[in-house]
């Protein structure tokens, strides 16, 4: 009985090592049929533990939302055949942004500026272009975000990039168009370079243009008074038949990083170099009734700006919680700009205005973020900024002028935050004062921002904000001198024009239903309430005009859009477009509304190392609120075929092949005393060919993330043109 348990226990032992073996040996997914005769022991074993596997096909998901945000990561495709950081937007087609093809500027579908990140730093258009997109790691598009290094930005683009732990890379960008003048090139030269905990980034630059086609014929209806106070009609047209321009500009800038776990401190320098020493335009001058013939005209409007920007950026994460981002910046800049204008009219004098310009740029943000707990947080936020124009005016019209815009603020606010919801809202107040020589205007006014983010899943968000806020005129419109532009035409500002008050809301939904498509659509309502508009009067005895500005009407604007992106072929294929309606009505002294259509629409192909896109743009049509105008241009398209491999990228574009005319833009003006059509030329819209090539070569990189650095801009000028 015994060594019949024995035997048992060995016969029970050997069965299970022998599972065991069956267990640790390789499955194989058998290609024969079930019913096939095995040929050997092996096969035999082979066969009693053969199981059938179906295929299986695993797809990442590229695109995801939330309640606060959606991420988008590139495929190798879109990385390398992308060029820069705004191509590498081009070819993700983020539902949520809008990339004019004219311009490549990035805003939301209804319009709203968006502000670039690289790795939670400010990054400029230009700073972009020497980024390696093979770096990138994903894209995120946030509304309203919490985070601090994003400095109180409404909607925000922030590139995740790989770091080096050492090494770097150096990336020679070049680019030509044809068939638009002698001379249209831009080149720069980006370097990277990262030792331990320092990163520094070198970029340079150069644009040059010598193109003929660009200018502005403008037909204006005049209503002026005889002697006698009669009053009458005069039509003046200003016929562009030739123009000369170049244009010259010359960047470099220099940043360095010292970033840690709880410290990124970032210090950039930038030099910038513009001129324009030709600007000449010449046509012929018609005036209705008509005078015994007609005549010419020749302007010529050369100007050289310099500037020198300095731009900090300190993160720290601090005990308890807290995290606290200082960015301070100063910019300085120097302008000379000349306008001279002649007619062959007989007994007129020649029109000279010569200007110079200084200007002072201060200005710094603090915000100090607590997290109370995974699901709560507040931030305190103050600002706080003042711009000195010194304007010297001689020549026609002599003056000087000292203008200064200081203003300063803060914000408290509050986030909520779990796997459905995010919810956060902030209040500020803000004292701004507008300073002209003696004469000064100053107001306190709130700001207020509340948004609302709902996620069920990763596919399905719902997001909403309301904006209010106030929009301060500039600099320029609030110029007390009266210089003259033409015979009949004279210009001034108004110091006494105050804020508008503006007010947005937004109510939006996002889809991600499948790796291979996403959409969304919204609906928003931007107003503005008393805004400033210009105003002609008559002048020197009614015998010309006079514009200024003054506060009148309201301007309302509502907007429906849907975006999508497709995704075939295995990704090989990508289909994206973004319709639209507007409806503007604007009240007051200029009563207008208009109800335009847009849509932006693109395909992109991948073959190994080819790419090819193809992508069109319908005309805009927009009322401008501040300048009480009607704004058209014109649709745009363009075709690109490109090779990328290894380090090279190099690309073949074709914009409006088949359109031979230089026209760009329409603007239409109506007032009761003066009725102005302007049309621009240029070579935005006409027929071009563009060659652009990148090269890149690393040097003994380590790779974890990377940001990138470029041209820093100037402040903004006070000169009325």
């Amino acid at each position: 009985m015994n060594k019949m348990k024995q035997n048992s226990r060995m016969s029970q032992t050997y069965l299970v090592l022998t599972l065991c073996l069956a267990c640790l040996h390789p499955i194989k997914v058998v290609s024969q049929t079930l019913d096939s005769i095995p040929t050997s022991a092996q096969e035999t074993f082979d066969s009693l533990f053969a199981i059938e596997i179906n295929e299986v096909v695993v797809k990442a998901r590229m695109h995801r939302t939330n309640a606060s945000s959606s991420t988008y990561t590139p495929t190798i495709n879109q990385k390398s055949s992308a060029q820069n950081a705004i191509d590498l937007l081009k070819q993700l087609a983020i539902p949520q942004i809008n990339i004019n093809l004219m311009d490549n500027t990035v805003s939301t579908p209804s319009g709203q500026e968006v502000a670039i990140y690289i790795n939670y730093i400010p990054a400029s258009t230009e700073e972009m272009e020497g980024i390696l997109t093979s770096d990138v790691r994903r894209v995120e598009y946030l509304d309203f975000p919490a985070d601090p290094r994003f400095q109180g930005n409404e909607h925000v683009v922030n590139f995740i990039v790989h770091k080096y732990e050492y090494g770097g890379y150096t990336k020679a960008t070049l680019s030509e168009n044809f068939l638009i003048g002698k001379l249209s090139s831009k080149g720069s030269i980006y370097s990277k370079f990262v030792y331990k905990r320092m990163t520094y980034d070198l970029y340079a630059g150069a644009s040059n243009h010598n193109i003929s086609h660009s200018g502005t014929s403008t037909s204006g209806i005049y209503s002026l008074a005889h002697d006698n106070g009669q009053t009458y009609l005069t039509e003046r047209n200003e016929i562009l038949t030739s123009s000369h321009f170049k244009y010259n500009q010359y960047p470099v800038t220099f940043r360095a990083i010292y970033d840690t776990d709880n410290i990124q401190i970032s210090n950039t320098i930038g030099f910038n170099f513009n001129q324009s020493p030709t600007a000449d335009t010449k046509g012929i001058l018609l005036f209705e009734p008509s005078h015994d013939s007609d005549y010419s005209y020749h302007k010529n409007e050369p100007s050289t700006s310099r500037y020198l920007i300095w731009s900090g950026n300190y993160y720290f994460i601090l005990p308890r919680d807290f995290h606290l981002n200082v960015s301070p910046g100063i910019n300085y800049g120097h302008t000379n700009h000349s306008y001279d204008y002649q007619t062959s009219l007989p007994g007129s004098d020649n029109i000279t205005n010569y200007s110079k310009e200084d200007v002072l740029q201060l200005q710094g943000t603090a915000t100090l973020h607590k997290k109370f707990t995974d699901r709560q947080r507040a931030f305190l936020r103050l600002w706080f900024g003042s711009t000195a124009n010194d304007v010297n005016y001689s020549g026609t019209s002599p003056y000087h002028n000292e203008f200064s815009d200081t203003y300063t603020g803060a914000a408290i606010g509050y986030k909520f935050s779990n796997d459905l919801w995010n919810v956060s809202g902030d209040a500020a107040l803000q004292w701004e004062k507008n300073k002209i020589n003696n004469q000064s205007v100053e107001e306190v006014y709130p700001l207020l921002n509340l948004s609302a983010g709902f996620s069920p899943s990763p596919k399905h968000s719902f997001r909403t904000f309301f904006h209010f806020g106030a929009n301060y005129p500039g600099a320029s419109e609030k110029t007390p001198n009266i210089l003259q532009q033409n015979e009949l035409m004279y210009y001034t500002g108004n110091p006494n024009l105050g804020l508008s008050r503006q007010v947005t809301l937004n109510l939006s939904y996002n889809w991600i239903p499948t790796p291979s498509f996403s959409a969304s659509s919204f609906i928003q309502y931007f107003g503005e309430y008393r805004l400033y508009v210009p105003v002609y009067k008559p002048y020197n005895d009614a015998t010309a005009l006079l514009r200024t500005f003054e506060t009148d009407g309201n301007y309302n604007r509502t907007q429906i859009g849907l975006s999508f992106n497709y995704r075939l072929l295995n990704g090989n294929l990508q289909l994206a477009a973004s319709p639209s309606i507007s409806f503007y009505r604007m009240t007051g002294l200029f009563d207008l509304s208009r109800s335009p259509f847009y849509c932006n629409v693109s395909a992109t192909y991948y073959l190994g190392n080819f790419y090819f896109q193809a992508a069109y743009q319908t005309k805009s049509l927009m009322i401008q609120g501040n300048r009480g105008t009607i704004y058209k241009d014109r649709d745009f398209y363009q075709v690109l075929a490109g090779w990328s491999r290894s380090n090279w990228n190099i690309r073949v574009s074709a914009m409006n092949l088949f359109r031979n005319d230089w026209r760009c833009s329409t603007t239409l003006l109506e007032t009761p005393l003066y009725t102005e059509t302007q049309s621009v030329e240029g070579n935005n819209f006409h027929r071009r060919l563009n060659l652009s090539v990148t090269y890149t070569f690393g040097y003994g990189r380590k790779v974890k993330r990377g940001n990138e650095v470029g041209e820093q801009s100037g402040a903004a000028s006070a000169i009325m043109k």
